[in-house]
């Protein structure tokens, strides 16, 4: 067995002041309850249990349990087995939430689990229960089990937040047509697990990942009919629960686009201490209530709840507008023809019942193109406009909203229902409920269309960011397209603030990049930051570098700290072989550290002189998600505290700047 010793009792939430502490060894945990926050003591997995898988695994365990908070190389070789594990899960994923019932079980007779429903409808008949399916269910709790340990030890890790976030919406699907939405069935690559890049996006999905794939709203979800109760099983609302408490927790938002109830609420429900706002207005709590999240600026995010909500706008619309029965003798919207009065009568017939169709699926259209234009519309206004490959999200954007004037061929998606075998009993032929020609509903589509594409690129081209140029001949391209007139005259308008963006986003790369400030790395500690314990010191000054330094010390040597002469010594815990570090290779450790967090200055320098010549309320808005990024990754070294809460006591606290916290 690949077991792991009982992690050490995590700490009380503490206040930003005291987190700023370098001598404090610990975050306020995640305030996540719904997810694990301890690794599981033994895998669900075999090859876990022999051969030098295990041992690999085995020893990160040992190194996790003995620098929990410091050993970012451990943490990343154990999320990576876990996304190997998980890869080699999803051709078996349609399975989950087969197994809905919880109480007592036995063994059936034919090896199958016999287990005695529980719930409202309970009518003690038995429910069989798939041992396949529970090993299933136990291999991807061991998964995120691994993910929650990780996050309750770096509650600012937006990397894997993504990460379980992929894992957690995939789960929830229902449809077949969701699950596909997903990506990465064909066994591609999954996920990418190098948090020190940072230029790179942490999502696995292509489809996501790329500004022109997935954008337009997929036929099934327009056809689709009432969900299945029984497909909503328990571990699903487990899952949705989860992935609705990521995006409260890191981009502020719940799934009708409100915000949370602040942390320390009652209401919310959240593992929180008592804070007395008036007495420590700085706490964690207050300050992430009043960011509008622990990480507004992660795109990847904004980009899985864009989809989240598109999911759930297409089920509601499904639910609130069903699709009304054909009549007898209806074939579909091809033209009845016939001279006789029972023939006349039918047409009539016919043709009333396809505009209640048009009427229906012009409904679901709207409501769902409503909802998902609220969800990048919030996600803008929130702060992915202007974060990191803010790119992917202007441009999904726009492309979403080109699709709605593309011609569809609904056939196709209904056949597959059909020989899928899924349809509810008693359903309608979905053949017979196609979505019938609506060219006034069309028209006045391109119409609404045009206003909207317009302020889209007119609001986008103003943002420094990647393919600027590309974005500008697309708008103009756009603009010449629908008026010859008007087209130039918007165009020469526009120039200028295009080419300001452009400017500043030239500008802003040679300033810094987010390879050179290691965005998504690991919190570990400072380098040379001893909590007490010898060994746990030079793993993190090794794990400080994880993904720069080439190793780190071995599970068991002790730590190294040099003599104010100059000597190295070593620290309690010394064991035989202990490889010795030398005073140059601290410092060298100890300068690399420096430089990353003297580019962090420059970066928040840049930022505070207005580049973009913001109004005051946006501006700050800049400004304090730039430190929130730097918080994330470095949110163990009081310098990124410092300097933050040293800026928001300045300038943070302006009314302007109020101003725009209050409009977030």
């Amino acid at each position: 067995d690949a077991r792991l010793p009982p992690p050490p009792p995590p700490p009380p939430p503490a206040p930003f002041a005291a987190a700023a502490s370098a001598s404090a060894s610990a975050l306020s945990p995640s305030p996540l309850t719904l997810l694990p926050t301890s690794l599981p003591p033994s895998s669900p997995f075999p090859h876990h249990n022999a051969g030098t898988t295990s041992d690999r695994l085995r020893n990160a365990l040992v190194r996790v349990g003995a620098d929990p908070r410091g050993d970012a190389e451990a943490w990343q070789a154990l999320i990576t087995e876990a996304q190997s594990c998980y890869r080699g899960l999803i051709p078996s994923l349609h399975r989950i939430g087969k197994n809905n019932a919880s109480s007592s079980s036995a063994m059936g007779s034919n090896g199958m689990i016999v287990v005695e429903a529980a719930g409202e409808n309970n009518d003690n008949a038995p429910i069989v229960v798939d041992p396949e399916v529970e090993l299933l269910e136990r291999k991807l709790d061991w998964i995120e089990a691994c993910y929650g340990a990780l996050l309750h030890n770096f509650p600012y890790s937006v990397t894997h937040y993504v990460q379980l976030a992929e894992i957690l919406m995939r789960l929830s699907a229902i449809t077949k047509d969701e699950e596909e939405q997903c990506g990465y069935a064909g066994g591609g690559a999954m996920m990418t697990n190098n948090p020190g890049a940072g230029s790179a996006s942490a999502l696995s999905d292509p489809a996501l990942s790329s500004p022109d794939r997935g954008v337009a709203l997929t036929p099934a979800s327009l056809l689709a009919s009432a969900p299945d109760p029984t497909a909503t099983t328990e571990r699903r609302r487990s899952y949705d629960a989860k992935l609705d408490g990521i995006f409260g927790f890191c981009l502020g938002v719940n799934l009708d686009g409100s915000s949370p109830p602040a942390p320390h609420h009652p209401s919310s429900g959240l593992r929180s201490s008592a804070i007395d706002v008036d007495s420590c207005a700085s706490s964690a709590d207050v300050a992430r209530s009043a960011m509008g999240g622990a990480a507004p600026h992660s795109v990847d995010l904004w980009l899985l709840y864009v989809r989240r909500r598109t999911w759930n706008a297409s089920r509601t619309a499904a639910v609130d507008v069903p699709i009304p029965v054909p009549p007898a003798g209806y074939n579909g919207p091809a033209p009845q023809s016939g001279r006789g009065g029972q023939q006349a009568s039918a047409s009539v017939l016919h043709q009333q019942y396809e505009e209640s169709l048009r009427a229906a699926y012009r409904d679901r259209k709207e409501r769902i193109r409503k909802g998902v234009r609220e969800a990048y519309e919030l996600a803008l206004e929130r702060g992915a406009g202007f974060a990191q490959n803010n790119h992917l999200i202007w441009k999904r954007y726009v492309n979403h909203v080109r699709s709605w004037t593309d011609t569809v061929d609904y056939a196709p998606a209904a056949q597959r229902a059909i020989a899928s075998g899924l349809l509810p009993p008693g359903s309608v032929d979905p053949t017979l409920t196609l979505p019938p020609p609506d060219p006034a509903h069309d028209h006045a589509t391109s119409q609404k269309q045009l206003g909207i594409l317009r302020g889209i690129y007119q609001r986008g081209i103003s943002h420094p960011m990647t393919g600027l140029d590309q974005f500008w001949q697309e708008y103009e391209s756009f603009e010449r397209s629908h008026s010859e007139s008007l087209g130039p005259v918007l165009i020469a308008e526009w120039l200028p603030r295009y080419q300001h963006a452009r400017s500043v986003y030239l500008e802003r790369n040679r300033v810094w990049t987010a390879r050179e400030l290691r965005m998504g790395r690991l919190a570990v500690p400072p380098v040379g930051f001893d909590a007490g314990g010898g060994n746990r010191a030079m793993r993190g000054v090794a794990a400080v570098m994880a993904g720069a330094a080439p190793g780190m010390a071995p599970t068991g040597r002790a730590a190294v700290v040099p003599r104010p002469g100059g000597a190295a010594i070593m620290a309690a815990g010394d064991d035989e072989g202990a490889a010795h570090v030398d005073d140059a290779e601290l410092r060298a450790l100890l300068d690399d550290e420096a430089r990353t967090l003297s580019r962090w200055r420059r970066r928040a320098g840049y930022e505070r002189t207005n580049p973009e010549r913001l109004p005051a309320a946006e501006h700050a808005m800049r400004v304090r998600a730039g430190y929130g990024e730097q918080a994330c990754a470095y949110a163990r070294h009081p310098e990124a505290w410092f300097e933050w809460s040293a800026w928001e006591l300045l300038q943070g606290g302006s009314s302007a700047a109020a101003a725009g916290g209050s409009a977030r």
